[in-house]
């Protein structure tokens, strides 16, 4: 199943950094969580979902702007 669609959100944190730990810089496989608060989804308890973690696919610094995919 493909669900391919583009959101702009922004970037709450940044949770893990699997290359430079120390670094404040997102690179590639960098675990972030993003703001999805203006995309509408809800818990099975009707609570507004506020952040999902997401995975850096491209190299920002060369880049200019992240690109992620959400983890389900």
């Amino acid at each position: 199943m493909d669900l391919s669609f583009s959101f702009n959100t922004q970037t709450l944190l940044v949770q893990l950094q699997c290359h430079l730990p120390s670094s404040d810089m997102s690179v590639q496989g960098t675990i972030i969580e993003v703001d999805v608060s203006d995309l509408g989804l809800v818990t099975q308890s009707g609570k507004v979902v506020w952040g999902k973690y997401a995975q850096v696919t491209n190299h920002p610094d060369r880049d200019g702007c992240i690109n992620a995919i959400m983890l389900v």
